[in-house]
């Protein structure tokens, strides 16, 4: 027995002295270079560590300085000024397994690892203290500066250089993601394998601050509790629509949304002062949802809006326009209605213009050929009114003006099958003081009736001069877009018919009647064919050929 004591102590002596020398070794610049010289040779990766310290105030920790460490063949995934090594008695089981692995003034380099590559090392903590975050990944573009933050536990594994599951607490000066800056960014949340949940995330981005909560689940569906955006300016170079189609295409949840004064600024197009609040906002499905949103201004191409305001409530398949209400072209707009995501139809129950001083685009008439967004395939308006309206085309070939305007207009079909056009409904018109090509109208009015086979203006009057007119027109919808006019006038200024319908330049007044037909190119062009007499109490005059 006394042997078998003495052999135990003679061990534990010897024990003592190996680790004494072997703690005296790595405390010596020489020996801790060797270690790191052996441990690059022996093993897949390159190791340099200057410096080897210890205190036995703090028996278990252990701190390196001036390591580098990387992947064979590969520049260094670490560079950093201190590293500190906590032990824990799991290290008789896993050698490489920390209970702390704390991380001071350096640099990762996520590019510089191998995806396939898993690191031999993991720790129940761990500690980022002023680290930067490099990974230049054109697709992945990713940086971070002054990183303080703690992940618990630290089990790397293939493609997840984070680990598959663990807890996280973490803030940065500057991050830079996919090119996008953030300031002061602060996160909190915890990863298991696909599921992702951020408890708490804040930061500043582009001169505003940003605060809300997200989650991921393990199929890949978003979900965001809370978003609040507040006096976030920034300009892209990107249009609209562009903007907005990941938003659109995205399958997020987003239960909570607050923007105060938000401003973008795009190539054609530019939104002042927004600010917003909506719940459940989901997207691709939209079980229920509410968003209202008001702003100072906004502008699109060559149309400008002052105070808009938009109230939208989603319900299954169905988004209600419960509000829409701005300035427009020195007047005022106002809608209402709905739109079916899966017919594409818009249907508004009402659209108003008041006092509006509008002149056309110049390219008006190309843009009512061009066909709807996928998005609309067609456009209802059940009741229409434009109150005192001044609408202006300076189309040198054909130029108007229509003063004091008044439209009503009942169960319109502005738009079918995603092509523009006067598919249905009735109307009714009235402006006081027109010019068409140059030649004043006035207390012009008429109905309107449509349905798929014929547009007709019914009892169309007017005042030309002192000389009054009716007449009646009829054009068939159908291609080649046949129509009949007829026109009959008292007191009338035969200077006032084009001279097309009328060869030889005329004076004075009269009575005359017009019969006419024709073909349209399209009901937005001059007539290709003409038939027709105009007749006078002298003589009668055949039209066309």
């Amino acid at each position: 027995m006394k042997l078998l004591l003495k052999l135990l102590l003679s061990l534990v002596l010897l024990l003592l002295v190996v680790l004494s020398v072997g703690y005296a070794f790595l405390r010596s610049h020489w020996g801790i270079t060797t270690v790191s010289r052996w441990i690059s040779d022996a093993t897949p990766y390159h190791l340099s560590v200057q410096r080897f310290t210890h205190d036995w105030s703090h028996p278990l920790r252990f701190e390196l300085n001036n390591v580098t460490f990387g992947e064979d063949g590969q520049p260094a995934l670490l560079i950093t000024d201190k590293l500190t090594l906590t032990l824990t008695p799991h290290q008789f089981v896993s050698p490489l397994h920390f209970s702390r692995i704390t991380i001071e003034q350096g640099t990762l380099v996520l590019s510089n690892l191998t995806p396939e590559v898993t690191l031999p090392v993991s720790a129940d903590h761990l500690v980022l203290q002023a680290v930067k975050l490099l990974n230049p990944y054109p697709t992945h573009c990713l940086s971070a500066k002054k990183i303080d933050g703690t992940l618990s536990p630290w089990q790397p594994s293939q493609q997840a250089l984070l680990g598959k599951k663990f807890t996280f607490a973490f803030s940065a000066q500057m991050v830079n993601v996919a090119h996008q800056k953030f300031d002061k960014l602060v996160a909190t949340g915890n990863k298991d394998h696909e599921r992702l949940i951020i408890n708490s995330l804040s930061g500043a981005v582009e001169r505003g601050t940003f605060s809300g909560q997200l989650s991921r689940s393990a199929d890949g569906q978003w979900q965001v509790p809370s978003l609040q955006l507040d006096n976030i300016r920034f300009q892209t170079t990107k249009r609209l629509n562009e903007l907005l189609r990941p938003f659109t295409l995205a399958t997020i949840d987003l239960h909570n949304l607050s923007i105060n004064h938000l401003s973008i600024v795009g190539p054609d197009w530019v939104i002042n002062d927004l600010s917003a609040t909506g719940q459940h906002l989901v997207n691709p499905r939209s079980p229920y949802g509410h968003l209202v949103v008001d702003a100072q201004s906004m502008v699109i191409g060559t149309e400008e809006w002052s105070n808009p305001h938009l109230t939208l409530t989603a319900q299954n398949d169905t988004i209600s326009i419960d509000k829409f209400n701005a300035g427009w072209a020195r007047g005022t707009v106002t809608a209402q209605g709905h739109w079916q995501k899966s017919s594409g139809n818009l249907s508004l129950d009402k659209l108003s213009l008041n006092d509006i001083r509008y002149t056309l685009p110049e390219n008006w008439r190309a843009f009512l050929h061009t066909e709807l967004p996928p998005a609309i395939s067609s456009i209802t308006v059940k009741s229409f009114n434009l109150n005192n309206g001044l609408l202006i085309d300076v189309n040198p070939q054909f130029p108007f003006q229509m003063t004091a305007t008044h439209i009503i207009g009942n169960q319109l079909i502005l738009a079918e099958q995603h092509r523009w056009g006067l598919w249905a409904g009735t109307a009714e018109y009235y402006a006081a003081a027109a010019t068409f090509n140059r030649q004043d109208v006035r207390a012009l009015w008429f109905t309107l009736e449509a349905n798929d086979e014929t547009l007709v203006l019914r009892d169309i009057k007017a005042l030309v001069d002192e000389g009054p007119m009716v007449g009646d027109l009829t054009i068939s919808q159908p291609p080649p877009h046949a129509f009949a006019l007829t026109l009959r006038g008292e007191k009338f200024p035969y200077a006032a018919l084009t001279a097309r319908l009328w060869p030889q330049p005329l004076s004075g007044r009269g009575s005359f009647t017009l019969q006419v037909k024709g073909e349209l190119p399209s009901l937005l062009e001059a007539p290709s064919h003409l038939d027709g007499t105009i007749t006078t109490p002298t003589f009668t005059q055949r039209v066309g050929p």
